[in-house]
């Protein structure tokens, strides 16, 4: 008896043991996050394709921070300012180092250098720092002009001399999206660009409309030819976004990218001689 009886317990407890094993292969095959694959998907829902142009807003999760993806800047209308402030396409002269430069009556030649980014981004503050720090160069009176929250309304300007014979004027423009027409028209002439992006998760959709603002009012032509330097600004804050995200999103691949903090001075020193450099060569040839 006790041999049917061990064989009737076995058979009776086998197809409970297989329920719970089938109970155990649904709970492991609960699908897995996989990074790469949220990252393809922020990839693909860019805001420079056809989801961004329906205006349909991208979430991405990150620690407990959510950032909302929706640029709305009208290209046609951003189109026509850029046209109204001359800004054209280069001409052949202008390809060809030296051949056309700008002259003030002493004959020094002028290099124009513009900050350009979101609202609060740090611009103004960096070129604050910049005047105050570069003892090397000669520099003139700083032009600031603000509203009383310290943005800037319309430009910020500082002629900045390298030798007797080498002046750069250096620009910052006003952030706030009512100012798209005095922003655009600083861009006309300008030899070499610093976009300054604000790190921060809550201002990712304002650097998307400026960089896509900026693309548009330069055009391919401009944007290819230009030296233009990236700035990602205030990584001293603790929900600061990672660099390559920042760079993925904005589709700054190409470009040389700096991670600053502009009240500290931290590699705004670097960016800046990097822009001379690169517009000096572009402009002069040398």
């Amino acid at each position: 008896m006790s041999v049917f009886r061990r064989l009737f317990g076995r058979s009776k407890k086998k197809p409970e043991e297989e329920s719970l094993a089938g109970k155990e292969s649904v709970d492991t095959s609960i699908p897995k996050v996989d990074p790469e694959t949220i990252a393809e998907e922020v990839k693909s829902a860019s805001p420079f394709s056809e989801v961004a142009a329906e205006k349909t807003p991208v979430t991405f999760t990150m620690g407990h921070a959510v950032i909302p993806h929706e640029v709305d800047i009208d290209a046609e209308k951003t189109a026509d300012l850029a046209r109204r402030a001359s800004i054209t396409p280069q001409t052949a002269a202008e390809i060809v180092p030296g051949k056309v430069l700008k002259r003030d009556a002493e004959g020094r030649v002028h290099i124009k250098i513009v900050f350009y980014g979101p609202s609060l981004s740090g611009k103004t503050t960096a070129l604050r720092w910049l005047f105050g720090n570069i003892r090397s160069l000669s520099k003139g009176k700083i032009v600031e002009i603000s509203d009383e929250l310290g943005r800037t309304t319309f430009f910020d300007f500082v002629p900045v001399t390298a030798s007797e014979n080498m002046v750069f004027d250096v620009f910052t423009v006003a952030g706030q999206r009512r100012h798209a027409s005095s922003r655009i028209k600083v861009l006309r002439d300008c030899d070499g660009i610093i976009f300054m992006a604000d790190s921060t998760p809550e201002q990712m959709n304002e650097n998307l409309a400026s960089i896509q603002e900026l693309r548009i009012a330069l055009g391919t032509d401009r944007m290819a030819t230009l030296p233009i330097v990236c700035s990602l600004n205030k990584r001293d804050l603790p929900n600061a976004l990672p660099i390559d995200y920042m760079v993925q999103m904005l589709d700054l691949e190409g470009y040389p990218v700096f991670d600053t903090i502009a009240t500290e001075g931290k590699n705004l020193l670097r960016m800046f001689q990097r822009v001379l450099r690169d517009s000096l060569i572009f402009k002069i040839g040398i």
